[in-house]
């Protein structure tokens, strides 16, 4: 296949690629990259072979301005994003670009735009599949440059070439060039007027680049490339401790999924959005065992990760609030008492995201209770009243959560615990009586002092739920059954229907969303289960509360580990139960302050058992792609410059620098400076041993620079030694190549010199060009072709000669030598001028 066939094919692969990178950072509105993608492969046949449509510059030139103008306009929309506009106005000038005539400014052109797509790209996107692409595209640019190189040098040594490409360029103006392939017949042979860029290599290039080496040796480039990149990347320091990932578009800062209130609204792009949140692992833990032996573990029921409890509710607002934080005493996390069946949970989080501080600090999601281990930070607080974890910092820091954090959690992996929590405040605390019985039973209305007139229709429910409680026996009405009784109403019994949008004929505004959602449309996501069941459990003087968090994820069964994301995050409600209130069947001894019993009303999210490994190809294909997202997400994108002191630079300054820390050490030598002098009789002050000490450094500096440049001196003349002794059995492919100087110096003794500015092959071109119109040395014409032909192919082909070939080397360097000794006594003609 001819260079510029390649070169075409490389190119429009390039664009191709650089077309995906933004169809990937666009996502749904990746029609217009996906478009492109298929115009860059059909240019090829349209433009490059057939000719059918050639844009002509200045009409391409008028076609990109206009591309610029309406990319203008879009930009500065406030309904779109910037980003895009850049993304849609390069592939714009990319498609104008394609359906050109090929030039080499306009393959350069098309490169550079390539280049620009995926800088864009990243800054949309820069989830695992960017990272996946990069290979390729690197390979695919590599191979574009070197053959863009050889086409180039090939137009600069053909000249019937470079006069087609040059004709290519000006072309005449605001037309298009329909052309086909000439016609022909018995007698005549029509040709329409068409440029053909179809130049073949130079003889020299030819034998180096038509061949599958060149491919091999960019796999080489591009593997060494690869690596250098990797190494780069981890050891190069940053300075700044953000993360790398998207910011135009100022989605690093903000979360979707999961807030510390609830705004009764519609949530479709909440509840879709697979944004990463965290990767939590459980492990089988054994008090006192070896934390390397214990084992990954799952629990058959989707497992609660709770954020923060939220007990109050503003009616006119239609928002539910944590409440008084400052009320309530916080103390450090407790170590878990003994003989309990406990879970290792690691939690790895997503430095990307940022979430609504606490009053202690950063707030922490865990399957609760939680208990210190010997991995947890000192500084981790738990709100014991709420029920909210944190990391104490200062707000002014404007800190995040840690990467990763371990924490004890109990582990039922059955969830026969019926969701109950030890309650672990005593009941005649004064300040956790009134949460309890003021804040958890109150009902909200518009005005605090009227009568409450928003739940009228609920509490009629609510009353008939708790009349109609299943009693079986001699068995009490009690707030457990109540409770379970009204969870069962919203899951199956009331006919409700979980959605993330309520049709707007449906709603009735005059309603408070919570009452019209109860004795209206019954139609709502889990903020309405959980808002409802929590008024209504407090109508009946239950206290409740409405806990909010992430419920599940997708476990990956490679990697072991749950992936969390934004649309797992769920709201649920807790409900106090004092001691004598406990369902049947539970040891009392284990709640003496009561319990808080979980409940999760909304029918969408029942427990259900965890995905399992089915053992299709498909399923594993997907846990092993999650798993390395994740792996990317952790070791790439996640890499701030905390991370990188901590994973590299700490662990090579502990097990490389600090053995010879002494020798570095500056007070070390002070003092040892110090009593060498003192052993001597020599007693100095600080300041008069710190600058004789300063001088005698400064000696030994000169002196280690002058015995380095004695070394380097030596070792240079000392090479032509080296090389002569130790040549033979490290043979170097420039000595393997000698033959050829050895005929350059014997034409230079006829007075054919080689320019610094020629090569080997242009050199051998000019003499034999001269030879012949001077009619002489025609003899070794022949052998001087061969010797250089031969150069070429060990020097740059990595070939070695057969014997027969080196035999040849030794008559043909005769046979130079003799035309060249008979030739000394001539002189070369002057060139002309």
């Amino acid at each position: 296949m001819k260079v510029e066939r390649l070169l075409q094919v490389s190119v429009a692969l390039l664009a191709a690629l650089g077309s995906m990178f933004l169809a990937l950072g666009q996502g749904s509105s990746s029609t217009l990259p996906m478009l492109a993608t298929l115009g860059a492969f059909l240019s090829i046949y349209v433009t490059d072979i057939k000719g059918w449509i050639k844009l002509n510059r200045n009409l391409a030139n008028f076609a990109a301005l206009i591309a610029v103008v309406f990319s203008f306009f879009d930009f500065w929309d406030p309904a779109s994003s910037k980003l895009i506009s850049i993304a849609k106005l390069l592939i714009y000038l990319q498609v104008v670009l394609l359906f050109q005539p090929k030039s080499t400014r306009v393959y350069w052109h098309l490169a550079v735009l390539s280049l620009l797509q995926v800088v864009v790209s990243a800054a949309l996107d820069f989830g695992v599949m960017f990272g996946v692409l990069l290979i390729p595209y690197m390979i695919v640019a590599s191979t574009t440059l070197c053959l863009f190189f050889v086409y180039r040098e090939t137009l600069r040594v053909d000249a019937d070439l470079r006069a087609a490409h040059d004709a290519v360029e000006n072309r005449p103006v605001f037309t298009f060039s329909f052309t086909r392939r000439a016609e022909t017949n018995e007698s005549t042979q029509v040709s329409l007027p068409a440029i053909s860029l179809s130049g073949q290599l130079p003889g020299n290039l030819a034998a180096v680049f038509t061949s599958g080496r060149m491919f091999i040796q960019v796999l080489k480039l591009g593997a060494f490339t690869l690596v250098c990149t990797v190494v780069l990347f981890y050891c190069l320091p940053r300075f700044q401790g953000g993360n790398f990932g998207p910011g135009f578009n100022g989605g690093g800062n903000t979360t979707t999924g999961f807030k510390d209130q609830i705004t009764l609204h519609e949530m479709e792009k909440i509840l879709k959005s697979d944004q990463f949140v965290m990767r939590v692992r459980l492990f089988n833990y054994r008090e006192g065992g070896d934390p390397e032996k214990e084992q990954l573990i799952e629990t058959e029921y989707e497992p609660f990760f709770r954020g923060t409890s939220l007990s109050t509710y503003f009616a006119e607002s239609k928002t539910w609030i944590v409440g008084n934080l400052n009320r309530y005493r916080v103390s450090e996390i407790k170590p878990p008492r003994k003989n309990a069946k406990l879970a290792r949970q690691v939690v790895a989080t997503n430095q990307m995201l940022r979430f609504d501080n606490t009053n202690e600090g950063v707030m922490l999601f865990s399957m609760y209770p939680a208990y210190k281990s010997a991995e947890t930070p000192d500084n981790f607080v738990d709100n014991q009243t709420l029920g909210i974890l944190s990391m104490e910092a200062d707000p002014q820091e404007n800190a995040r959560q840690p990467d990763q954090y371990e924490l004890l959690v109990p582990w039922n992996p059955f969830g026969a615990d019926d969701g109950l929590i030890p309650n672990r405040h005593k009941l005649n605390d004064r300040d956790y009586d009134r949460y309890l019985h003021e804040e958890l039973v109150k009902i909200p209305s518009v005005n605090e002092w009227a009568d409450n007139m928003l739940f009228r229709g609920l509490t009629k429910i609510a009353n008939e739920l708790a009349a109609n409680v299943p009693l079986g026996g001699n068995e009490k009405v009690t707030p457990e059954k109540i409770a379970r009784r009204m969870e069962r109403h919203f899951q199956s019994d009331g006919h409700y229907t979980y959605a993330l949008r309520i049709p707007a004929h449906l709603k009735k505004e005059e309603l408070d969303p919570i009452e019209d959602f109860v004795v209206n449309h019954r139609t709502g996501h889990c903020e309405y289960f959980a808002s409802a069941l929590a008024i209504m459990l407090r109508t009946q003087n239950i206290p409740a509360r409405i806990v909010v968090g992430y419920k599940g994820g997708e476990y990956n069964s490679v990697g072991k580990y749950y992936a969390v994301k934004q649309k797992h995050a769920h709201a649920w409600v807790e409900c106090f139960l004092g001691p004598d209130e406990l369902p049947a069947g539970v040891n009392p001894k284990e709640y003496p302050f009561g319990a808080w019993m979980r409940l999760d009303p909304t029918p969408a999210s029942r427990p259900s058992p965890n995905r399992k490994e089915t053992g299709t190809i498909a399923d594993r294909f997907l846990d092993w792609f999650d798993y390395f997202e994740l792996w990317w997400r952790d070791n790439v994108v996640g890499m701030t410059s905390e991370r990188q002191e901590k994973e590299i630079y700490k662990p090579l300054t502990d097990n490389l620098i600090r053995p010879f820390e002494g020798w570095v050490s500056r007070d070390q030598w002070v003092k040892f400076f110090r009593e060498t002098l003192a052993s001597m009789g020599i007693h100095l002050s600080e300041e008069w041993s710190n600058g004789i000490l300063t001088i005698f450094g400064l000696l030994v500096l000169l002196m280690i620079v002058v015995l380095v440049e004695f070394c380097r001196v030596l070792f240079l003349r000392c090479l032509p030694t080296i090389k002569y002794l130790f040549g033979k059995f490290f043979p170097d492919r420039s000595l393997r190549a000698g033959f050829y100087f050895k005929a350059e110096n014997l034409l230079a003794k006829a007075g054919w010199r080689r320019k610094d500015s020629q090569t080997p092959h242009e050199f051998v071109q000019e003499v034999v060009s001269d030879c012949r119109e001077r009619n002489i040395a025609s003899d070794m014409l022949p052998a001087l072709i061969e010797l250089a032909n031969w150069y070429y192919l060990v020097r740059f082909g990595g070939r070695t000669l057969a014997p027969e070939q080196e035999e040849s080397i030794a008559q043909y360097l005769y046979k130079i030598e003799q035309q060249t000794v008979a030739l000394q006594g001539t002189k070369r003609p002057a060139p002309a001028r």
